[in-house]
């Protein structure tokens, strides 16, 4: 070994220093070859993230507790409630309350609209909430939107089907406003599905209102057979109005006066066979019967809206002893509905049957001085004349509707057609036909009252024009 010669170094290895960690990922250096490795925490990373999606949830459920509760002030919102999503359907129940609450106040004040608006988003918050419902109902009602009405108490069977309140008054919201199609789905569809069944068992009321709209719809023999699928249906005093229009349809006529004249005996009181009584007799052509019947009507309930206008009816002739009698009680009748719009139109329709023309044009007058619903009036009117064969007034009349209220008036082109056809007009009358033909083509009860105004105005012969259309 040279000892002059230096002594060779060995070539140092650079160690690599590992970058500063972090708490989301650490470094980690290999040994071979040496290099560091980026390895990323991902517990750590996914409980962050965790942690930070739950502040924020929280966070927003704390905001929207705040809103509700506070900035909204609608009571009964609570903070778990909002915070834990299986318990916030109890969220959408107290805002639907609240609004309850205040389209009950907007009513009250008489602020209809916002009510109806606020009651429905009552109901839309909190779809199973039945007070809400049927308030909403029953405001679509008075607002005279029925088909709204009875929709809103249909949607409700989803959630109340077994609720007697919302079954009762669906069911008589469709008798009241003749929706007979509408009530036979549901007594037969809509309840069945969801486990109720009405037309079971022994309950007169749903069993009835089935037959009736039957005889409606699909005529008397077929609501009497299917009446005698309800054993003891027909024996029962309630229901004998109904059978005895079903026995006249049918052309039992005696059997028809004697059901109403049984049912009386057991039940002398009745109203509603009271009421019957006087329009069987009436029916029958038996005038004095109909007379003697209406007064015992109108004593044993003397403030009672049908028995009044079932006494004018009967002493409907104005001649004689009945002139008086019908008088005194036209002018009371007057005097204690002249604010009630409703039962003035009940008044002003009989008018219109009877071919009462002063009486009707009364009404129409003072429904324009009240700011009532004029229109209906004045078509009252122009009937009574055609009723009482004062064709060249009525002409005049509908021809002054015409040229003012042209959209409104198609709902009434029966009138058109009796007016057409009385003053000679038999293919403007045969046009209005027609067009009624088309108008009511899904609608049999609607077919059936139009026929039976052209028979009782005495036009048999636009009748059997109108009923050959759908024979």
């Amino acid at each position: 070994m040279n000892p002059s010669q230096p002594n060779p170094t060995r070539p140092v290895r650079a160690v690599p220093v590992a970058p500063r960690q972090r708490w989301w990922a650490k470094h980690v250096v290999d040994k071979d070859p040496a290099h560091p490795r980026l390895v990323l925490r991902w517990g750590r990373i996914l409980t962050a993230i965790a942690l930070v999606g739950l502040a924020g949830y929280l966070s927003l459920a704390t905001a929207l507790w705040g809103y509700y509760s506070i900035y909204r002030k609608i009571p009964g919102v609570n903070w778990v409630d909002v915070a834990i999503l299986p318990r916030f359907p109890r969220v959408q129940a107290a805002i639907g309350a609240s609004y309850y609450a205040d389209a009950r106040t907007l009513w009250d004040k008489k602020q209809f609209v916002p009510a109806i608006f606020t009651a429905r988003a009552a109901v839309g918050k909190s779809p199973g909430n039945l007070e809400a419902r049927l308030f909403l109902a029953g405001c679509w009602q008075q607002a005279g939107r029925p088909n709204e009405a009875i929709r809103t108490l249909t949607d409700g069977i989803a959630f109340s089907a077994e609720d007697t309140r919302l079954q009762g008054m669906v069911v008589g919201l469709c008798l009241e406003t003749s929706h007979f199609k509408d009530l036979l789905k549901i007594l037969r569809e809509d309840f069945p599905t969801h486990g109720v069944h009405l037309l079971d068992g022994k309950n007169r009321v749903y069993q009835m209102a089935e037959v009736r709209a039957l005889l409606e719809t699909s005529g008397a023999a077929e609501a009497d057979r299917v009446a005698a699928s309800y054993p003891g249906l027909k024996d029962a005093p309630s229901a004998a109005p109904l059978f005895a229009g079903i026995d006249w349809e049918l052309g039992r006529h005696d059997a028809a006066v004697a059901r109403i004249r049984t049912a009386l005996e057991r039940q002398p009181g009745d109203p509603g066979l009271l009421d019957a009584d006087v329009d069987m007799a009436l029916r029958a052509g038996h005038t004095d019967d109909a007379r003697a019947a209406a007064n015992r009507f109108l004593t044993a309930f003397p403030n009672l809206l049908s028995a009044q206008l079932k006494f004018l009816d009967a002493h409907g002739s104005r001649q004689g002893a009945d002139s008086r009698l019908w008088t005194a009680e036209c002018a009371r009748f007057l005097s204690q509905y002249r604010h009630q719009p409703d039962a003035l139109a009940q008044l002003s329709s009989l008018a219109a049957s009877q071919g009462w023309p002063d009486l009707a044009f009364l009404l129409y007058q003072n429904s324009l001085q009240e700011n009532l619903t004029g229109f209906p009036f004045a078509i009252y009117y122009a009937g009574s004349l055609v009723k009482s064969g004062k064709l060249a007034e009525a002409d005049a009349v509908w021809r002054d509707l015409s040229l003012r209220n042209q959209p409104q008036i198609a709902s009434a082109a029966y009138i058109a057609a009796m007016v057409d056809w009385g003053t000679g007009r038999v293919s403007e009358a045969m046009q209005a036909i027609d067009q009624l033909r088309r108008e009511n083509a899904d609608d049999p009860h609607r077919r059936r009252v139009i026929e039976g105004v052209f028979r009782s105005f005495g036009y048999t012969q636009l009748a059997d024009q109108f009923a050959k259309g759908h024979s």
